[in-house]
């Protein structure tokens, strides 16, 4: 008797999972934004209804990663990869959109939206579902389209994109009080064989501290900038350029410093692959002048000097995870013992089932600071940090790790008080 009872009560626990799993004839699908700001997730949820998202790649039928590049004018050039797993391993399939720097983020999403659901289908179509699915087509005008064509073919701005902007950002209480005024405008043109960049900007910084009821420190910060660059593709593993720059720093002691430098990158993965995996090496050399604002510890008021830089950079995106390394040398051909050296990059590592670990940082080792004041810093220039200071080494170093478990679907949005959330994006 008891042993029927048991088994009666074991009965009730289980059949509920087991109808759920046998009702359940969707395929899972894990979806992997590799820049998760970018990607709405309940706006996703609430519009793709034919799978079921679930919260790690481990239990997925569909790993979806979506890849996102900058381009210099403020666009985004994205790659939807599919990968099937499961039953359906070996089932690959990739397409790739551009958002138009111009386009809402509402418009971004719902973009987003359409090249996932295009890319799932091929899946679905093969599912217990297929016989649910409806495909509609809405043709475009006949007329836009060819407006369409006729402004590609004659774009008067020859690929060129500019952006102006200007921020102000201003916070304190009764004993401190901070303003960061900025401006800038930049331009762009990009194209498949090469790529020309130019900037402007101006920052402004005002900090005043409360040191007793009748006195204040002041801080004022003023930093003016140009820069410019030119790179062309000769074949997809090589390209050449030249760069220059001029910039203005009370921060850093220099009046004007200005230097021109021409480049050479070699990509050991071809350039087509940018968005799974990229190792680039670059190397630049040429003359920088400076004029300092003080004389220098190396008793200088100007001087010119030739620096050369090595950078090699490496970065991988894959179903596990993600690496981005980097290395960077420099130094003054008058005395190698002027000389820069540091080490960055980070790891996010989806270890097993729910378990994810990331882990960046980065470690210079300096030994070029020739712009520093020959005048000893007082108290109030290293509390205040209105100058830079000689500093041997600088680090910084983040780790953590993070657990999910529970439930493995992740269909269900719930729009909640939830607090604000909101950003300004200049």
């Amino acid at each position: 008797m008891r042993k029927t009872i048991l088994f009666i009560i074991i009965s009730f626990l289980i059949l509920p999972f087991y109808t759920n799993a046998q009702g359940n004839k969707k395929l899972s699908v894990f979806l992997d934004c590799k820049r998760e700001w970018l990607c709405d997730f309940d706006f996703v949820r609430q519009e793709i209804k034919m799978v079921d998202f679930v919260r790690d790649r481990f239990i997925a039928d569909i790993h979806i990663m979506v890849n996102t590049e900058f381009s210099g004018g403020g666009g985004e050039q994205n790659v939807v990869s599919f990968t099937g797993l499961k039953n359906i391993t070996g089932k690959v399939d990739t397409l790739s959109f551009f958002n138009n720097p111009t386009m809402t983020d509402d418009e971004k999403r719902k973009y987003l939206v359409k090249y996932l659901k295009l890319g799932l289908v091929s899946f679905v179509a093969k599912s217990a579902i297929a016989e649910e699915i409806q495909i509609s087509y809405q043709p475009k005008d006949s007329t836009d389209n060819m407006q369409t064509v006729a402004q590609k073919e004659s774009d008067k701005w020859n690929f060129w994109q500019f952006r102006v902007g200007a921020s102000g950002f201003f916070s304190g209480n009764q004993n401190f009080s901070n303003e960061n005024i900025n401006s800038y405008i930049n331009g762009t043109r990009e194209t498949n064989s090469s790529r020309t960049t130019f900037k402007v900007d101006l920052q402004l910084r005002k900090s005043s501290y409360a040191i007793s009821l009748t006195e204040k420190e002041i801080v004022r910060f003023r930093d003016f900038g140009v820069e410019g660059s030119y790179l062309e593709k000769l074949s997809e593993h090589w390209g050449v350029g030249i760069g220059g720059e001029a910039n203005q720093s009370l921060f850093e002691n220099l009046d004007l410093r200005a230097t021109v430098r021409p480049r050479v990158e070699y990509s050991i993965t071809p350039y087509s692959k940018f968005n799974s995996e990229r190792i680039i090496m670059r190397y630049l050399i040429g003359p920088e002048y400076s004029n300092y604002g003080d004389t220098t510890i190396f008793l200088k008021e100007r001087e010119v000097q030739v620096k050369q830089s090595l950078q090699i950079i490496a970065s991988f995106t894959k179903q596990w995870g993600t690496v981005n390394v980097g290395s960077f040398y420099s130094n003054y051909m008058d005395d190698f013992r002027k000389n820069n050296l540091s080490f960055s990059g980070g790891v996010n590592w989806r270890i097993f089932k729910g378990f994810q670990f990331g882990m960046g940082g980065s470690y210079s080792i300096i030994r070029d600071q020739i712009n520093i004041k020959k005048e000893s810093a007082s108290s109030a220039d290293v509390l205040t940090q209105r100058r830079a200071l000689l500093s041997g080494y600088d680090y910084f170093v983040g780790v953590g790790f993070s657990y999910t478990f529970g439930s493995i679907f992740n269909n269900a949005v719930f729009p909640s008080f939830r607090g604000l959330n909101w950003g300004l994006n200049f």
